[in-house]
């Protein structure tokens, strides 16, 4: 189940904007077992970037995966945040009517274990997954890399398109089989890059550490830099 932020205005949907679909796939690891993974298709990306409001795009691909053994049984849980992920043992994943849930967090859609809010590094926004919005049990539908046949597209889903002289614009993403970091092609190897568990970490400040400490370097660096062009100004104009 995918559970919304209170204010979000882009909710889970589906190609074809059949309802909200959950599209999955089984890969087999070696020595047993599987990935399970399900994609989530959402119309736009609304989270602004940075301190020069940028970043939203049209369509907005995401995805969890679970680990199940060689009888079925899960263990552990990967989410996808932003250009990374989050990696949890099963104990940890949230339940409701027998399934797991998934917060996404307001305009990023970002997937999260628990509801609240996440500190990120300055100057991205913080994310706001508070579990309030509309809860959404999706369809499954299985896919593969040729079926169906909109899998094969490789062109973008969407007409934005990143400037490169404007920071924090973005290009609208790719479809599942043409996903960056092995998203796809090896669930393994992006669980393995994936971040420790943070699912305790749902307020504002609470395990922040690196993003204080970058933020407060972020800000001391606009601050020295402010206070330098004073300086120089000021010496220009003395006679």
């Amino acid at each position: 189940m995918v559970v919304h932020d209170a204010q979000e205005r882009s909710p889970l949907s589906s190609v074809g904007d059949r309802g909200p679909v959950a599209y999955a796939r089984a890969v087999p690891r070696d020595g047993g077992g599987a990935w399970l993974q399900y994609w989530l298709w959402y119309p736009r990306q609304d989270q602004d970037r940075g301190v020069v409001r940028t970043g939203r795009h049209e369509g907005d691909w995401e995805m969890v995966q679970f680990r199940v053994d060689a009888r079925g049984r899960p263990s552990e849980a990967v989410y996808a945040q932003h250009s990374g992920a989050e990696r949890c043992p099963w104990s940890t994943v949230e339940h409701r009517d027998g399934r797991p849930l998934v917060y996404a967090a307001n305009g990023s859609h970002a997937s999260y274990l628990r509801a609240g809010t996440r500190d990120r590094t300055w100057p991205d926004p913080n994310d706001e997954a508070d579990g309030r919005g509309r809860v959404v049990r999706p369809s499954v539908v299985r896919v593969s890399a040729d079926s169906p046949a909109w899998m094969r597209r490789h062109s973008r889903w969407g007409g934005a398109r990143a400037r490169w002289w404007i920071p924090g614009e973005q290009d609208s993403p790719r479809g599942p089989a043409f996903q960056p970091q092995g998203r796809w092609s090896d669930p393994d190897g992006w669980a393995d890059s994936a971040r420790n568990c943070r699912a305790g970490c749902d307020h504002v400040g609470e395990c922040d550490g690196a993003e204080t400490a970058l933020g407060a370097g972020g800000a001391a660096a606009l601050v020295g830099a402010g206070v330098l062009t004073w300086r120089r100004r000021r010496r220009s104009r003395t006679p």
